[in-house]
């Protein structure tokens, strides 16, 4: 469960620092909410408004976020209540599916997809199995799921928050996210694999560390205690990692899971960095220069010197096309798909963090004949020759566990 590993970890580190106590929880009126109750503009959409009930218990959970995150709403927020089909079809129609089949020819063609998988399905039941609320930034919408609005309960202080409550005040966040640090206008830009995977991490990281935050205030801890050890929050993270569960999470394949995961740990760890420094401002400044790179992500000291990858550009190569083969897909993996790359020659791990650690920049290309078959060209750089050497050892790893006809 998301609540218990996070009530762990603040455990593991409640002597981090002098506690303090909490807050004495005040009973507030309930504020306004917008949920189309009057003239519904929001029929366009599925579901219905919340009812009077779960208003006030939205009312609660909008300023446990605001209060947690130290920034306020400007405008109201639209709820709509969903039941889990609804959701399941949203999750669907999120998915492009050309786009998706052009990812699944580029990841089976290094190796990292099996052929057989049905990435469509797999990625719906991922998602669907996760999804207890959602705010759309497109829509400036929160979403909560039918069956979990129903256990909202008006009044409830924020000290018996559940897992499911929390979760919507994750999602919350997301909501200040965009209102108040631009969110919305950054989520359309064009990014590589790489500044896909680093621009989520503060976007995820953020709002689990005003979880985190949220528990540890709670517990008499202010969130300060915490984050000025980053270091100690990232060892106990690696030692207590299941933060998302489900069966089909855990089943998923490492290049699915992995990148998931990293949004919310990696991603907490870089933004508690800069909250240990700075509090919230600190991570505020992180929505306002994100960072460009996964290593930037998983290094945050890398991100602070501002260190940027080398810029890799492969020619056109055309011998390749001579033989019937045209670029299908090209992208930069960056060092943490890098790792998921490398980490398939080890027995014990699935990750080569060592091997990447010392990336400095790349570029892959996946060319494909018109029977199907692919090639691909992948050009690294790295921090001096012994880095290099390192990585050349995992990737040969690789590919001495790699099936003959890969």
């Amino acid at each position: 469960m998301r609540r218990l590993w996070l009530a762990a970890l603040v455990l593991a580190l409640a002597g981090c620092g002098p506690g303090a106590s909490p807050p004495p929880e005040r009973r507030h009126p309930p504020e306004p909410v917008s949920t189309g109750a009057e003239a519904d503009p929001l029929s366009d959409i599925a579901g219905r408004p919340p009812t009077p009930r779960e208003q006030e218990a939205i009312a609660t959970l909008l300023r446990v976020a605001e209060r947690t995150r130290n920034l306020t709403f400007d405008r109201p927020v639209p709820f709509r209540i969903q039941d889990r089909d609804v959701i399941t079809q949203f999750v669907r129609d999120q998915i492009d599916a050309e786009e998706l089949e052009r990812a699944r020819v580029f990841y089976v063609a290094i190796g990292l997809l099996d052929p057989a998988l049905d990435i469509h399905d797999l990625l719906i039941r991922v998602l669907g199995e996760q999804i207890v609320g959602y705010y759309d930034p497109e829509r400036s919408l929160m979403v909560i799921r039918e069956d979990v609005a129903e256990q909202l309960r008006p009044g409830q202080g924020s000290r018996q928050l559940g897992e499911a409550e929390m979760v919507i005040v994750h999602e919350l966040v997301h909501a200040l996210q965009d209102q108040r640090l631009g969110l919305g206008a950054r989520y359309e830009e064009e990014r590589t694999i790489d500044g896909e995977n680093a621009f989520a991490s503060i976007v995820e990281g953020d709002a689990t560390l005003a979880m985190i935050g949220h528990m540890a205030s709670r517990m008499g801890q202010p969130l300060s205690a915490l984050t000025r050890n980053a270091a100690m929050l990232r060892m106990l993270i690696r030692q207590n990692p299941d933060a998302i569960q489900g069966q089909e999470i855990e089943q998923a394949p490492p290049i699915v899971r992995l990148p998931l995961m990293s949004r919310y740990l990696d991603g907490m760890i870089l933004c508690a960095t800069l909250h240990g420094q700075q509090g919230w401002r600190g991570v505020d400044g992180l929505h306002a220069r994100p960072p460009v790179t996964t290593e930037q992500v998983l290094h945050p000291e890398r991100y602070l010197a501002r260190e940027l990858p080398d810029e890799v550009t492969l020619p056109a190569l055309d011998d390749l096309a001579a033989a019937g083969l045209t670029p299908h897909e090209e992208d930069s993996l960056g060092e943490l798909e890098t790792s998921i790359y490398l980490g398939q020659g080890l027995a014990d791990a699935e990750r080569d963090e060592s091997a990447a650690e010392g990336w400095g920049g790349d570029r892959i290309r996946v060319y494909r004949r018109e029977d199907g078959s692919t090639a691909v060209v992948w050009w690294t750089t790295w921090d001096d020759e012994g880095e290099a050497r390192e990585a050349e050892l995992a990737a040969r790893r690789v590919a001495d566990a790699s099936p003959a006809d890969r």
